[in-house]
C-alpha cells in the first residue's frame, strides 16, 4: 500500500483550503499530474519547481501539499529583485545594531538576527511535516536559485556575524517539502532546473476551455450563484480576449481573471430574485468584462471591443 499523502484517488476532487495565517479560504481542484509531481518531490526529497502563467494556481499548490500532509500552513517567502541568497537563512540587521551602538542601547548580537524562511523551516521540520513556498524565484538574481540548492543540501548552518549563535539542525530523515514557483520572467540556471522536480501547470491550448471550466466549477460559491450558461459565456469571453492579446503580443489573461470576474458577479447578484438573476448576471458581464480581461494600453479596439453575445436558445 502506498504511503504517500498525495494519493491518486484524490484526482478530480475539490478540496477546501481553510483561511487564516494570511490566506483566504478557497477551493482547489486536485489534478492527477499535480499529485504525482508532489509525490515524486516528497519521496525524492527534491524541491518542486512549478512553472506556469500568473494566476494558474502555482502558489496554491503549497497549501494543497500542507493540507494533504497534515502540516501547518506553508512557510512563505516571496522573492524580489533585491533579495540576497543568505536571506533564505537569515538577515543580520547591521543598521539597527550600529544605531543602537551609537545610542548606547546595544543588545545581544543574536537580537539583530532575523530568521529567514529556511531557518523557520528547519525548526518546523524538527517537529513534523513542513511545507515551504518560495514564490516567484525568477524575480531574483541567478545566485538565489543556485544558493538555494546548496543550502538544501546541508542539514545545519551558522550565522557568520554571530558564529556562536545556536541554529536549528535537521534531524536524520527530516526534510521540508520545498515548492518553488516561477512566472518565467527570467530564465533560471540550467543546473538549478536539472536538480528540481518540475511541474508545468500551463494547459495545452486545446485543453484550455475544459481546464478553465473545471477549475471555476470547483469554487462552489460561484457555481451556486452563477448559472452554467453565464459561466460558459464568461469563459468564452476570457478565451476570446486571451486570443486577441496573444495575437497582438500583449500579456494574456486566464484563470485568475476569470475568477475575479465571476466572484464580482456573485457579489453583485446573489441577492437578486432567482427568476431574474441570470439576465442580470449577463447584463453585468457585458458591462464589466473588458475591465477584468483587457488590461493592455492599446485602444484598437482594446477595452472598446464588442462583448461576446449569448447564443440564443433553439426552439423545439
Amino acid at each position: 500500500m502506498s504511503t504517500t499523502p498525495f494519493a491518486h484517488h484524490l484526482a478530480g476532487t475539490s478540496i477546501t483550503l481553510g483561511g487564516g495565517s494570511g490566506f483566504e479560504e478557497v477551493q482547489h481542484l486536485c489534478d492527477a499530474r499535480e499529485l504525482d509531481a508532489l509525490a515524486l518531490a516528497h519521496a525524492a526529497r527534491r524541491p518542486l519547481l512549478v512553472r506556469g502563467e500568473p494566476g494558474c494556481g502555482k502558489s496554491q499548490l503549497a497549501r494543497v501539499a500542507a493540507k494533504l500532509m497534515d502540516a501547518p500552513p506553508p512557510i512563505v517567502e516571496v522573492i524580489h529583485p533585491r533579495f540576497e541568497p543568505r536571506d533564505l537563512l537569515y538577515r543580520y540587521d547591521t543598521i539597527r545594531r550600529l544605531a543602537d551602538a551609537n545610542a548606547g542601547t546595544l543588545e545581544l548580537a543574536e537580537k539583530y538576527v532575523d530568521h529567514g524562511v529556511l531557518w523557520k523551516a528547519w525548526q518546523s521540520a524538527c517537529n513534523g511535516p513542513t511545507v515551504v513556498l518560495i514564490d516567484e524565484i525568477d524575480k531574483g538574481d541567478a545566485d538565489v536559485p543556485n544558493s538555494l540548492l546548496e543550502i538544501l543540501g546541508q542539514r545545519s548552518f551558522r550565522v557568520a556575524e554571530v558564529p556562536e549563535m545556536k541554529t536549528p539542525e535537521l534531524p536524520e530523515g527530516a526534510m521540508p517539502l520545498v515548492i518553488i514557483t516561477t512566472n518565467e520572467e527570467r530564465e533560471l540556471p540550467a543546473a538549478f532546473v536539472r536538480r528540481c522536480i518540475v511541474l508545468n501547470l500551463n494547459p495545452r491550448k486545446d485543453e484550455l476551455p475544459v481546464w478553465l471550466k473545471a477549475r471555476v466549477l470547483a469554487h462552489a460559491h460561484v457555481a451556486k450563484v452563477i448559472s452554467e450558461p453565464v459561466i460558459e459565456l464568461a469563459l468564452q469571453q476570457v478565451l476570446l480576449d486571451r486570443q486577441a492579446a496573444e495575437r497582438d503580443g500583449f500579456p494574456t489573461v486566464g484563470l485568475a481573471e476569470a475568477l475575479d470576474l465571476l466572484n464580482a458577479l456573485v457579489v453583485l447578484t446573489r441577492d437578486e430574485p432567482d427568476a431574474l438573476r441570470e439576465e442580470i448576471q449577463i447584463e453585468w458581464l457585458t458591462r464589466l468584462s473588458a475591465f477584468a480581461l483587457v488590461k493592455h494600453a492599446g485602444n484598437d479596439p482594446g477595452q472598446h471591443r464588442t462583448p461576446v453575445k449569448r447564443l440564443e436558445k433553439s426552439e423545439g
